[in-house]
């Protein structure tokens, strides 16, 4: 004899391997409080389920259940599997959004739109340092009426330029770097602590800041920008200009090159709370270090002031949640040791076809 599954099974069965029909036999009830059973056994359902129709079939005088014959509709855009649908709730943690390849791009079940927001809106300094380009995230959501209390969240993001576009460009600029590295260099093999320097010196003297793209900031920081180049890598490195987002960009750029650890922070300058700045930690013998090269170009000679600096200088004149990036705690590889060294070295360097423009600037602002 075969044994009964409950039309609750039977429909969320139907739902998880998204059937277009499905039979519901012997349903006591509504056929609405199927849904609201089935829909509540794995709340990720409701990020593929749209609406359904059903026609119910009539059996014998007195009716006590009711057969139904269901066609159901589903998302368009929604998850080919059900493991890719998250579920915010109190254990979740929206730093799994932060994935290697990007941010991640995902349907969100929730009971609480405004605390998920909230959620992504903490961690988005992370992201804007994470991801080059991106400068934004949307929530499109829909809810379900009396079926469900949950609302669906399907996360995107905002980029300064389409990610073709993006893509293109970070060719270019890796292709750039290497270039630099070369005209650095030549064939001499300097230490790595001396990198950091180098690449800080070419920015200064190479680089022009855009004050033009900094304006459009100020006048409009929540839209995306008319010209990205200058907020990318690809503005310092290839077109010779950018602002800070750019010059962080191209600092770790040429940090990657060199091999050095590098990545980007999201904050403020105290002095200027309403835009938002980015610089750079670095990170040498297992300590990390701040370098703002922004302040290295804003005026003349090479500024040597926010390079190579612990914690505790930078916040003096910076904002950062710093829970979300590694402690600068080092102290060895500041300007004065760096200077100490090429003065002791650099002569063999200059024979090797570095270049004394950026190895021994003329100008060094402290």
């Amino acid at each position: 004899m075969a044994l009964f599954v409950s039309p609750e099974e039977t429909l969320y069965t139907a739902l998880s391997s998204k059937q277009p029909f499905v039979r519901l036999e012997r349903c006591m009830g509504s056929l609405e409080t199927v849904f609201k059973n089935a829909l509540k056994r794995d709340r990720r359902l409701l990020a593929i389920f749209s609406s359904y129709e059903a026609n119910y079939m009539k059996k014998g005088l007195v009716q006590l259940s009711y057969d139904y014959d269901v066609t159901l509709h589903y998302q368009e855009n929604s998850p080919d599997s059900l493991d890719d649908v998250l579920v915010d709730d109190a254990n979740w943690d929206a730093n799994c959004l932060l994935e290697k390849s990007g941010p991640r791009e995902c349907a969100i079940v929730t009971d609480d739109p405004s605390a998920l927001q909230d959620k992504i809106t903490g961690i988005f300094d992370r992201m804007i340092g994470l991801y080059e380009g991106i400068i934004g995230w949307r929530i499109n959501s829909f809810t379900f009426g009396k079926m469900s209390t949950d609302t669906v969240c399907f996360l995107t993001y905002d980029y300064a330029l389409p990610p073709v576009n993006l893509r293109q460009l970070q060719s270019k600029t890796n292709f750039a770097a290497k270039t630099i590295w070369k005209d650095i260099l030549g064939h001499a093999k300097v230490p790595p602590f001396v990198k950091p320097f180098l690449a800080l010196s070419y920015l200064s003297q190479e680089c022009a800041y855009d004050q033009r793209a900094y304006d459009e900031v100020e006048d409009r920081p929540n839209q995306a920008p008319s010209d990205p180049a200058p907020h990318l890598a690809y503005g310092p490195l290839v077109e010779k200009r950018g602002i800070c987002g750019g010059l962080a960009w191209a600092f770790k750029r040429l940090m990657d090159e060199a091999g050095i650890e590098c990545m980007c922070v999201s904050g403020y300058l105290k002095e200027d709370l309403h835009v938002g700045h980015m610089w750079n930690l670095v990170k040498l013998d297992g300590q990390y270090y701040h370098v703002d090269p922004t302040w290295g170009i804003k005026g003349s000679g090479v500024f040597v002031g926010g390079f190579m600096q612990p914690d505790a200088f930078m916040r003096n004149t910076h904002l950062w949640k710093e829970e979300h990036y590694p402690k600068a705690r080092g102290m060895r590889f500041q300007y004065d040791f760096i200077e100490d060294y090429l003065v002791q070295n650099g002569g063999a360097f200059l024979d090797d076809g570095a270049a004394e423009t950026y190895m021994f600037p003329d100008d060094i602002v402290e």
